[in-house]
């Protein structure tokens, strides 16, 4: 009969496979760090060969254009232009327009009467007839001397503070405004030669004063009473 406690061939004992078991270990170990460099060296490898990615469309922002603007020359300024529609009554009102010329008339007015019949020229004379605290009356005495009929215009300026006028005449009369204290009265017909036309006017004011600083008649210098 035999011994069952005697080691069977070929088989360890339990204290040398006890013995290995750490080398085991270390052999795993190693096993696995050479796998996990090896895993890391081809992942390393990929993103180099890994393409760059392809760079944006370039934007393009509008150009806008230059203005270029030339500078107006200091005499080519535009004048003022005057809106005012005459009146083609005998009685005629006028009240200043919003917008008015920045011409006046150079003439400087004279005194005494209108010039005599045969002196060739058309003439006015201007005279105050009544006046109170806000308006006053006047008349324009227009006489033909050139020969043959003529038309007419007188241009009367007075300061600011004459606002608006009313005139009237048997032979017809015009009326508009130029601007403030600023008003030009026409004939609606010719004046045949060596007649005379008187027309009326009452102004309106703030303030004092009834003559015009500057009168004139087609152009020339008319005379103040």
């Amino acid at each position: 009969m035999s011994d069952r406690s005697a080691p069977r061939p070929g088989a360890r004992s339990a204290p040398a496979v006890l013995a290995s078991m750490p080398w085991i270990v270390v052999l795993l170990g190693v096993g696995l760090l050479a796998t996990l460099l090896v895993f890391a060296l081809l992942s390393f490898r990929e993103a180099e060969h890994r393409a760059a990615p392809e760079p944006a469309p370039p934007m393009y922002l509008p150009r806008m254009p230059s203005v270029t603007s030339s500078p107006t020359p200091a005499g080519d300024a535009p004048l003022l232009a005057v809106d005012a529609t005459p009146s083609r009554t005998a009685g005629a009102t006028a009240t200043p327009s919003a917008r008015a010329s920045s011409r006046r008339p150079d003439a400087t007015p004279s005194t005494g009467g209108p010039a005599p019949a045969g002196s060739g020229r058309m003439s006015a004379y201007y005279q105050t007839t009544s006046s109170d605290r806000d308006s006053f009356s006047a008349e324009v005495t227009v006489r033909n001397a050139t020969g043959g009929a003529g038309e007419w215009q007188v241009e009367l300026m007075f300061s600011g503070n004459v606002k608006s006028v009313r005139a009237s005449s048997s032979s017809g009369v015009s009326v508009r405004t130029q601007g403030s204290g600023w008003f030009v009265l026409s004939g609606t017909s010719s004046l045949p030669a060596g007649e005379t036309a008187v027309v009326s006017m009452t102004f309106g004011r703030n303030g004092s004063g009834d003559r015009p600083g500057q009168c004139t008649v087609n152009g020339a210098a008319c005379t103040i009473g």
